[in-house]
């Protein structure tokens, strides 16, 4: 692991850097909450305050600690007043916070309610998170390996978008476990439901694939929002790594997708501007919805994925006889089988039953796409509305998919 390290510790040059962006956007905050006279205090969270951050690494989390004597829409207001330092954007999370861009880094300033007075939000519990982590973390540099190991294969990012781990369960990780090998070791073996915990017991039932009880709040799993499909890359990737410790794993390129000889290939792109916490889950929605329509019609699905701004199909089954078999009751069901006939010509007989050959209504699955696009129907909301286009893929999609 020594010659991984060298390559992802921060460097002085880039410590020296972070700093000086660190205490520039302080004095701004602090002067600007003294001049408004709030009863607040600014605050340096996330992997620059725990220093388990990665060289390359250009994010900062400054927190503007609040009291609860200001309301919801007291700490709103004044959060985006005074987190704005230059180029920004608003983000969201539980509540809207400033993404600001600052000589190149990424700094986020988010309002939040002095813990010590009660948590009123998720984000309340992040100070706490970095004091416990600063008081338990014996080793930081295996918080690093473990950060870029689940970065190469995919799962590293609590975000709706990528449903992986989290800097702080990687932390967490350590901290059980002591070591990266040992998280590997343990992760390698794990089942789905597993429950860790550092001393803390549950305080309720979980039923997510992977479970980690906080330990500054046992009501909450850690990894509640890493999905089936990330435990179990995670679970693999451990597995492999240590039958080869190569460190060439810890730098992978993120991998497009790839289609197989044979299938159809569909992409479909929508062009919207929402942000990622709010796109995906209707991605995901809407690819469930055009999965099992197509799945009903009786066209085949080999896989699907979903990238920034689409979805992707891929079908082995894609175009189908013109009719279709429709099975009717049982013969020795005189009544019944007067009522089918009525409607329907006799084509002949499968085991016990009758049946009948009817047009079907689509036979190439993109035309069924099209006609979903065209009515939206079980698409995400803001989908609905979206400019939209789908595309047969010749070949491979260079795209990254979630």
């Amino acid at each position: 692991m020594k010659e991984v390290l060298e390559k992802i510790r921060p460097t002085e040059e880039e410590r020296k850097a972070v700093e000086k962006v660190i205490k520039e956007c302080t004095v701004i905050l602090e002067d600007r909450i003294d001049e408004k006279g709030l009863d607040a205090e600014v605050s340096l969270q996330g992997s620059m305050a725990k220093d388990t951050w990665i060289s390359g690494d250009r994010n900062v989390d400054m927190f503007l600690v609040f009291s609860h004597d200001y309301s919801e829409k007291e700490l709103k207001t004044y959060g985006l007043e005074i987190g704005v330092l230059g180029e920004h954007e608003i983000a969201y999370a539980e509540h809207p916070y400033v993404r600001n861009f600052v000589e190149g880094y990424e700094v986020d300033v988010v309002p939040a309610y002095r813990f010590r007075e009660g948590i009123r939000s998720s984000v309340d519990r992040t100070p706490l998170h970095t004091e416990y982590v600063l008081t338990h973390l014996n080793d930081k540099d295996q918080v690093r390996l473990l950060k870029k190991f689940t970065r190469s294969i995919g799962v590293y990012g609590s975000d709706l978008k990528v449903q992986g781990l989290s800097g702080y369960l990687c932390e967490l990780l350590v901290i059980k476990y002591d070591t990266f090998t040992r998280v590997l070791e343990n992760m390698s073996t794990a089942k789905q439901g597993c429950c860790l915990r550092l001393g803390v017991p549950p305080s309720k039932e979980f039923t997510e694939p992977l479970v980690f009880i906080d330990p500054v709040d046992p009501e909450r799993n850690v990894a509640a929002v890493v999905s089936l499909e990330n435990f179990t890359r995670l679970v693999y990737h451990a597995r492999e790594f240590l039958k080869n410790p190569d460190p060439s794993y810890f730098f992978r390129e993120p991998e497009s997708y790839a289609r197989i000889a044979g299938t159809e290939l569909y992409r479909i792109d929508f062009q919207l501007d929402v942000i990622d916490d709010i796109l995906f889950p209707q991605l995901r929605k809407t690819r469930e919805y055009m999965v099992k329509t197509l799945e009903h019609q009786g066209f085949r699905v080999f896989n699907t994925a979903v990238f920034d701004r689409g979805i992707i199909i891929e079908l082995s089954v894609f175009e189908l006889p013109p009719s279709r078999r429709h099975m009717g009751p049982p013969v020795f069901e005189k009544e019944h089988c007067e009522r089918f006939l009525h409607k329907h010509v006799m084509a002949g007989v499968c085991g016990d039953r009758i049946y009948a050959m009817v047009d079907r209504k689509y036979v190439r699955a993109e035309d069924l796409l099209k006609d979903l696009l065209r009515s939206r129907q079980g698409f995400g909301k803001d989908l609905i509305t979206a400019q939209a286009k789908i595309t047969l893929v010749p070949g491979h999609v260079r795209v990254v998919v979630y």
